[in-house]
């Protein structure tokens, strides 16, 4: 858990977009636990086998506002908390949106598509366990605070203090730490229950997208807060 050692002044609030998608997945995860069958809705969840079969796309969008446990949306909603206000303010509602949703399409693509890089009977198995969360959108905003952000500065817990470290170095770390875990994904696949693929997609195209708006419009940090 990370947490930004300086104040931006940029308030949460008036990022309308950042303020609907937290809400939305909390009170998704609410309607989750009022399941009636007590399985979290999971029929609303992505299924690579499905997708491959050309039935239910429309979990590609509902999965992302997902969460299997208590610990899982905390966890995501707080990352999402902290990073989403810059990267709405820094690229307008609209463009923000897009880039969120799309985000989270990629990487729920790309962790279908790497069940196919899975050797038998293993490949197939993990195509069919429904996959869910929001941490493939977070993970493109991720991507967007790393060239948007990159010299903010933040608090990195430790064992006895919080160290401070530059956003990009933590985010570069963290993506190299998570496409580790998905290149040995491919020979333990049922080791961690992540959709690793799945974050690694997001990180990739929330960072592709960043780029090309910081290319476009380098005034972005002289935005009125």
């Amino acid at each position: 858990m990370v947490l930004e050692a300086e104040d931006d002044k940029i308030l949460f609030m008036k990022q309308y977009f950042s303020v609907i998608i937290l809400v939305a997945n909390i009170i998704v995860f609410i309607w989750q636990l009022m399941d009636p069958a007590g399985q979290m809705h999971i029929e609303y969840a992505f299924v690579p086998n499905e997708f491959f079969a050309g039935t239910n796309y429309l979990t590609l969008l509902t999965s992302m506002f997902m969460h299997g446990d208590i610990l899982h949306i905390l966890m995501n909603m707080w990352f999402f908390y902290v990073i989403t206000d810059n990267c709405e303010h820094a690229m307008g509602h609209l463009t923000y949106l897009l880039t969120y949703l799309v985000s989270g399409l990629a990487g729920s693509l790309l962790h279908a598509y790497s069940t196919y890089l899975i050797p038998a009977p293993w490949g197939q198995i993990m195509a069919g366990i429904p996959s869910l969360g929001a941490s493939g959108a977070i993970f493109g905003l991720l991507g967007v605070y790393g060239i948007l952000y990159s010299k903010n500065k933040f608090y990195l817990p430790t064992k006895t203090s919080m160290r401070k470290v530059s956003a990009g170095y933590f985010i570069i770390t963290y993506f190299i730490a998570e496409l580790t875990y998905a290149i040995f994904s491919l020979t333990s696949p049922l080791g961690s229950g992540t959709a690793h693929f799945a974050h690694v997609g997001g990180f990739i195209v929330g960072a592709i997208i960043a780029g090309i708006f910081k290319a476009v419009k380098p005034e972005y940090r002289k935005k009125k807060k």
